[in-house]
């Protein structure tokens, strides 16, 4: 299993076991960099993208068509004379991959074929308080995209509403945390594939992948993502790369004190806007609170605590840019509100955006660390003798 602690950095899927590469491998590699970045094109146009020679490019697609891993679809004229050149492209039907999330009251699965292109999202609004519960209820989402898909799953990633240790896989348990419980084996727990390769991690962490990756954070080395929803928690975009600390609770921003002593999650949990065990933030309460626009006390000490703690992350990292996310970033109160205190507060220039990935952003991210993990190791696996040899569904 790839580690959970391993760091994510831009353009590049979370660190495996370093094996040895041949020039094979390295020239396939190039190749499918070239398909994953441009799409179809003719090996001519692959040996002057990667400036590998000809007839090295040329054994290179033998090997790739071979194992399954493209496929040709079709010609193009070179504009010599009518002549035409065979165009590659990768196959999304060599296999997919799987983001799975799960959290309180809340679990989705997304599955991308190997070209990235979704084919297959469940998710489901639930009453799970504890992961145990969300496990069983996405064991059925899970069960329904492998049969609408119908390809080899080749690699998976878990985005989880908790912390996650990086020398157990498993999750932290975090005194009056808004999702409890822990699964020791996800693999089995999920009754997916034990030997592909799986990632388990935060969803705030999986959420600030997505924006570093197609987000608003696209250009940015260092940021701060701020995920507001039942729980409250932060990502460490730091040196283009994300940060989870020695114990995997980097970015546990809910667990910070508030200027009154308390945690700012306790607070929360605990006013107005609380779900009846205090544990979290009740959405829809919170969502009627803030959609009236008529000043309140409440609201002020609410947007003041967040603020508080924010402010007080970003002193510390200097990050530069902060980005919003989650549910409660859909509410132009809180993102003005916060934006005014930030602003007024910071001790440096910071710039604060909206993420524009909304609720799903850990998905997105969790199904893009799966497809980077498969893409990373697409040439170490072996070859598909089951995959079909066209883009159709056989």
């Amino acid at each position: 299993m790839a580690r959970s602690s391993d760091v994510y950095r831009r353009g590049s899927a979370p660190a495996a076991a370093p094996l040895p590469r041949t020039l094979a491998q390295l020239t396939d590699d190039a190749f499918l960099d070239v398909l994953f970045r441009e799409g179809p094109s003719s090996r001519a146009q692959i040996a002057k993208a990667t400036g590998i020679s000809k007839p090295t490019i040329s054994e290179s697609a033998q090997r790739l068509l071979g194992s399954g891993l493209i496929i040709e679809v079709g010609q193009t004229s070179t504009g010599m004379r009518g002549r035409s050149a065979t165009l590659c492209d990768v196959n999304p039907r060599y296999g997919h991959t799987l983001g799975v999330v799960l959290e309180r009251g809340y679990v989705a699965v997304r599955a991308l074929d190997h070209k990235g292109s979704v084919v297959c999202e469940n998710q489901v609004e639930a009453d799970d308080e504890d992961l145990p519960t969300a496990i069983s209820d996405t064991r059925d989402l899970i069960a329904r995209c492998f049969a609408d898909v119908g390809t080899p799953l080749l690699a998976t990633a878990i985005s989880v509403a908790a912390p996650i240790d990086p020398r157990t896989h498993t999750v932290q348990q975090l005194p009056d945390a808004p999702f409890t419980g822990s699964v020791p084996d996800f693999a089995r727990a999920l009754q997916i594939e034990p030997v592909a390769p799986l990632l388990v991690d935060n969803d705030v962490n999986w959420a600030t992948i997505a924006e570093s990756r197609i987000g608003s954070m696209q250009d940015a080395d260092d940021f701060l993502y701020v995920y507001l929803g039942a729980g409250i928690g932060a990502g460490l975009f730091l040196s283009g790369g994300l940060h989870r600390g020695s114990n995997g609770t980097a970015g546990e921003i809910g667990f910070l004190r508030t200027a009154s002593g308390e945690t700012l999650l306790h607070r929360l949990g605990h006013s107005s806007i609380g779900t009846p065990d205090g544990r979290s933030i009740d959405l829809e309460r919170a969502r009627e609170l803030l959609r009236t626009d008529t000043p309140g006390h409440t609201v002020d000490e609410i947007l003041d605590d967040l603020a508080h703690t924010i402010v007080n992350v970003a002193t510390a990292v200097d990050p530069g840019r902060i980005a919003i996310g989650g549910p409660l970033s859909q509410m132009n109160r809180v993102t003005e509100g916060l934006r005014e205190r930030i602003e007024r507060t910071a001790l440096s220039e910071v710039e604060m955006t909206i993420s524009p990935l909304g609720r799903t952003a850990p998905l997105q991210g969790a199904a893009i660390g799966a497809l980077e993990l498969a893409r990373k190791l697409r040439t170490r696996l072996a070859p598909r003798t089951d995959c079909p040899p066209s883009g159709h569904r056989s």
